[in-house]
């Protein structure tokens, strides 16, 4: 066992990391993992405790899920496994925290959402900014020069209804997620996805999702879905 886990959350740990754990799909985000241990070490377990459990064959992995609970708050629900259109990549995220000041992390997770920038071009913005001084604006500007191609893809963030904070905080990244899809799917916008924070949410999508977005209006996005975040969450059983 470790320290400060119960079964279920051990359970969840092991299914989402090690080798093959790709393979059958993870019950945890990166950041539940990095949460999820950081519990276990303020109890007094070491890394290599963490690591014997967990079937792991050093301590390394366990310090990249630690890192990413450095990121900003209103990065950390946006972390997940592998690469995609609407999430910041583990590694990217990993990345990503090398970059110390918080609005340019914000500035840098936006243009990999908008551009699906990989963890090498974040790494090469990072060490650009450090080096040459220039604004992280001038340098993401930069790296994507590179590409023989740009796709563009469009951000949008909102906040949620303070009094839904402490539970959603209480559900999984998936869960959340789920409450999200659905309040998409009610708007009717179209070509868009999201993830749901505890206290923000985004939505990522295509020229469709542009277009729904304007035709919408941003002020009625944000409002529509708080309300329908505090509506899922107010009317679900305790036990959600």
């Amino acid at each position: 066992m470790l320290a400060g886990l119960n079964a279920l959350e051990l359970g969840r740990l092991r299914l989402s990391v090690g080798y093959g754990t790709h393979k059958k799909g993870r019950p945890l985000s990166p950041v539940e993992v990095g949460s999820l241990l950081r519990t276990s070490l303020d109890q007094g377990m070491s890394l290599h405790d963490c690591a014997k459990v967990l079937q792991l064959a050093g301590t390394g992995h366990i310090g990249r899920f630690l890192r990413i609970l450095e990121l900003s708050d209103d990065l950390l629900h946006l972390v997940d496994w592998g690469a995609g259109k609407n999430f910041v990549g583990f590694t990217a995220a990993v990345e990503l925290v090398k970059v110390k000041d918080a609005k340019d992390q914000r500035v840098i997770a936006d243009a990999i959402l908008s551009h699906g920038l990989n963890s090498r071009e974040v790494r090469q913005i990072g060490q650009l900014r450090k080096r040459s001084g220039r604004t992280v604006e001038l340098c993401i500007d930069e790296v994507l020069g590179m590409r023989p191609m740009v796709e563009k893809h469009y951000v949008f963030v909102g906040s949620v209804a303070k009094r839904c904070i402490s539970q959603l905080a209480g559900l999984t990244q998936a869960a959340r997620d789920s409450i999200l899809g659905s309040g998409i799917k009610r708007m009717g916008l179209s070509g868009a996805t999201g993830r749901l924070g505890t206290k923000f949410f985004t939505l990522v999508g295509n020229d469709q999702f542009n277009t729904s977005m304007q035709a919408v209006g941003k002020e009625k996005i944000e409002r529509q879905l708080r309300a329908h975040i505090l509506e899922t969450i107010e009317s679900a059983p305790p036990s959600c």
